[in-house]
C-alpha cells in the first residue's frame, strides 16, 4: 500500500512553474560582500555575465564550462552562486530565487554530491534559507514553492536523512505560508514534503523534525482549498501521514500530536471533495488507522491510543488531553530544539558522519 500512495503523490507533482528569467545585474555589486553566516566566495567575471543575462540556464551553463568536468569545482562555484543569492533576498527576491536554483540544479546529481560532499550541503542549505525568507516567499510565492522542491529533491538524493528531514521542514512551512495566495504550488511543496519523510530510516533518525513536518501537513490538508485544488495529493498525504506518526520513535516524540495527525488525516480523507476524487481515500487511512491502533508499542507509549483512533475511527474529535503529561512536555522540549535546530540548519556538523543516515529514495 505504501507504493500506491507514493504513486499518488507523484502523480499530484506536476510541475507547472517555469524557471524565472529575471535581471540580475546587481550581483557584480553584491557578490563582494559578507555573507550573513559564511564569507562570499568571488564570482569569476564569466559567471557573474551569465548571472547578467538573468538566465538560470545561462548560470547553470557557465558553471559547467568554467569547472571544466570537475565536479568539486563546479560545487563551489554553485556555492559561490547560492551566496550571492542570498546577499539578494531583500533587494531582488525573485532574483535570489533565481540564481538559487541555478545553484542547486548545479548540484542535484549524485556524482558531484558525492565529490562534493560539503560544498552540496552547503548549496541545499543555503537555498533553503533563501526560499523560507519572508520577503522571498511574499514577493515570488510561486518560485519559492519551485525553489523548496528542487531543494528537497537534492536533498533526498545525498542519502542525508537530516538534511533531507530540515529541507522538508523547511519546505512544508512555505507550504503553508504560501497556500493562500499559491494553493497548486503550496499542495505541490506538501506533498512532496511528506513523501521525503515517508521513509522509516528518515522518521526513525529525526522524529522530530519528521512529527513537525506531518504536523504542518495535517493543518494543510483540512483546508477546504486544499481539497478543491489537489484532492489527490490530500489524500495521499493523509495516508502517509499517519504511517508516518504510527513510527514509534515518532510517537512517542508527542502522543497527542500524533493522534492530531491523525484525526485530520481522516477527516481530510473522508471530505467530500477527496472522496469524490479518490473514492477509497477514507478507507486507505482507516486501514492505516487500524494498523496503528494495534500496534502495541504505541499503546505502551500511550495507554489511550486505542480509544483515541476508536473515536476517530467514530467521526468525532479524540481528547487528546488523556495521554500523558510527560508526552506533553516531550513535545514542548523537542519543539524547542527543532526550532534553535532550523535556525541553524547547515549540516556540515555530518562531515564526521556521526549524524548522517544513508537512506534510499524515499518512496
Amino acid at each position: 500500500m505504501r507504493g500506491r500512495f507514493s504513486l499518488l503523490i507523484a502523480a499530484s507533482l506536476v510541475l507547472g512553474l517555469a524557471a524565472p528569467s529575471l535581471a540580475l545585474a546587481q550581483v557584480a555589486g553584491n557578490q563582494g560582500q559578507q555573507g550573513a553566516r559564511q564569507p562570499a566566495i568571488p564570482l569569476p567575471p564569466a559567471l557573474q555575465a551569465a548571472m547578467a543575462t538573468g538566465n538560470s540556464e545561462a548560470v547553470q551553463q557557465a558553471i559547467a564550462t568554467l569547472s571544466g568536468g570537475n565536479r568539486e569545482q563546479a560545487a563551489q562555484l554553485a556555492v559561490a552562486v547560492v551566496q550571492a543569492a542570498e546577499q539578494m533576498m531583500a533587494t531582488n527576491p525573485q532574483g535570489a530565487v533565481a540564481m538559487a536554483g541555478a545553484a542547486v540544479a548545479s548540484v542535484k546529481n549524485a556524482d558531484v554530491q558525492q565529490a562534493a560532499q560539503r560544498q552540496t550541503e552547503s548549496v541545499i542549505t543555503t537555498a533553503a534559507r533563501i526560499f523560507v525568507n519572508p520577503n522571498v516567499e511574499r514577493a515570488a510565492p510561486e518560485a519559492s514553492a519551485q525553489l523548496a522542491l528542487a531543494t528537497m529533491a537534492a536533498a533526498v538524493t545525498t542519502g542525508n536523512a537530516t538534511l533531507s528531514a530540515n529541507t522538508a521542514n523547511q519546505a512544508v512551512g512555505t507550504a503553508e505560508r504560501v497556500l493562500a495566495v499559491a494553493p497548486a504550488a503550496a499542495m505541490q511543496v506538501a506533498a512532496a514534503a511528506v513523501q521525503s519523510i515517508n521513509n522509516s530510516g528518515v522518521a526513525q533518525a529525526n522524529p522530530q523534525q519528521s512529527l513537525q513536518v506531518v504536523m504542518t501537513a495535517a493543518r494543510i490538508i483540512v483546508q477546504p482549498e486544499a481539497q478543491r485544488i489537489a484532492p489527490v495529493a490530500v489524500a495521499a498525504m493523509a495516508a502517509a501521514s499517519v504511517q508516518v506518526v504510527s513510527n514509534s520513535a515518532v510517537y512517542q516524540m508527542s502522543a497527542n500530536s500524533a493522534v492530531s495527525v491523525m484525526a485530520s488525516a481522516y477527516t481530510a480523507a473522508s471530505s467530500q471533495a477527496v472522496t469524490a476524487a479518490v473514492p477509497s481515500a477514507a478507507s486507505d487511512v482507516r486501514t492505516e488507522l487500524r494498523t496503528a491502533q494495534q500496534a502495541q508499542v504505541l499503546t505502551v507509549v500511550n495507554p489511550t491510543n486505542v480509544s483515541a483512533i476508536n473515536t476517530i475511527l467514530s467521526g468525532k474529535q479524540p481528547d487528546t488531553q488523556q495521554t500523558t503529561s510527560s508526552n506533553t512536555q516531550n513535545t514542548n522540549n523537542n519543539t524547542n530544539n527543532n526550532t534553535n535546530n532550523n535556525t541553524n540548519t547547515d549540516t556540515h556538523n555530518n562531515d564526521a558522519g556521526d549524524n548522517k543516515t544513508k537512506t534510499g529514495s524515499p518512496t
